[in-house]
């Protein structure tokens, strides 16, 4: 009797891994179904790890780029500058 037991608990356990590991696909696939597409005002252009704490992210906001340094201590702006809006040439 203790086997139907045990395998009533096993069954149990592997049913509700399966729905945990099922719903973790299905939000990684349909995240954020709502900004999808949407152009925010805050666009992150590049990252780079520069050590282990520390790497540094560049920005868009607003029309201007800026680079900052971000670590556990807390974060650095290196510089902002307005971005260089390109223009077809080819008239």
């Amino acid at each position: 009797m203790e086997i139907v037991g045990f395998g009533r608990v096993l069954g149990s356990l592997l049913f509700v891994l399966a729905l945990f590991f099922l719903f973790i696909v299905l939000l990684r696939r349909y995240r954020n179904p709502l900004t999808h597409g949407a152009s925010g005002k805050i666009k992150l252009i590049d990252q780079l790890t520069l050590e282990l704490g520390r790497r540094a992210v560049l920005l868009e906001a607003e029309g201007k780029l800026s680079l900052i340094v971000l670590s556990k201590e807390g974060t650095e702006h290196i510089w902002t500058r307005d971005t260089v809006q390109q223009t077809d040439l080819s008239q």
